[in-house]
């Protein structure tokens, strides 16, 4: 019989060569955590949705939605991605719930238990910068701030430019990572549940450039209906009618 080299560790993760000596199962299956996270999240947007429509009654569905979403957000980077960038290093052997779950996505893509370099330091900017960003943005909508719009298209670039960048050096590594195309672990974790990240944040851009684009259209109106002769505060070619 053959010697079992010391560098080598049975686990699930893509490639079977990678090296996790004191990498240990979950106690908890997968159904489990994923519906741990589903009914914790249910409970937030159910939660966010109620208080918002108590605070201010005369928010649309669109408005209470798109705060329940930063609200949701803000949380998960926070929370999740924060703890993934505090103990990237020790997640494999642990048995926290939150390590648990990253053990669990980590079937889809592998760099979330090696401690990529990349990974780590794109979850810790997520955590540190679009957590608190998402969190602004709710407080701004509800108080109805000035700079909503400008929060908005802020936090979802950042949202939208870090998951495109995420994805992209996957598909550049040809999904060495994890199993290319397998229902779950391929199209469930790594393309459904970073598709939010994708579509939303693009919607939220679209949103928030024709927000700001016609406030600097009325106000030049004004300027104009005022008698205002200063320049435009951007270049215009045609008449405002």
């Amino acid at each position: 019989m053959l010697p079992v080299s010391s560098n080598f560790s049975l686990h699930p993760y893509i490639p079977s060569t990678l090296h996790l000596p004191h990498f240990t199962d979950n106690t908890f299956g997968v159904e489990v955590l994923l519906g741990l996270f589903a009914g914790v999240t249910t409970i937030i947007l159910y939660s966010v949705w109620n208080l918002v429509g108590r605070w201010r009654s005369d928010f649309s569905a669109l408005e209470k939605a798109k705060i329940c979403w930063f609200s949701v957000s803000g949380l998960i980077h926070l929370v999740i991605e924060g703890y993934f960038a505090s103990f990237h290093g020790t997640l494999a052997g642990s048995d926290h719930i939150l390590a648990q779950i990253w053990k669990e996505y980590a079937k889809g893509d592998s760099r979330y238990i090696s401690s990529d370099a990349f990974t780590v330091v794109m979850e810790t900017f997520t955590a540190a910068v679009d957590g608190p960003l998402c969190l602004w943005t709710v407080y701004a909508y509800i108080r109805n701030k000035p700079y909503v719009h400008v929060l908005q298209i802020l936090v979802s670039t950042a949202q939208f430019y870090g998951d495109i960048l995420y994805m992209l050096t996957e598909w550049f590594d040809g999904f060495m990572h994890g199993p290319p195309f397998h229902p779950l672990y391929f199209y469930g974790y790594f393309v459904t549940m970073n598709s939010f990240w994708l579509i939303i944040p693009m919607l939220l851009i679209m949103e928030s450039s024709w927000k700001i684009t016609q406030a600097f259209i009325v106000s030049n109106r004004h300027a104009v209906i005022n008698g205002n002769t200063k320049k435009p505060a951007y270049r215009q070619t045609d008449k405002i009618k």
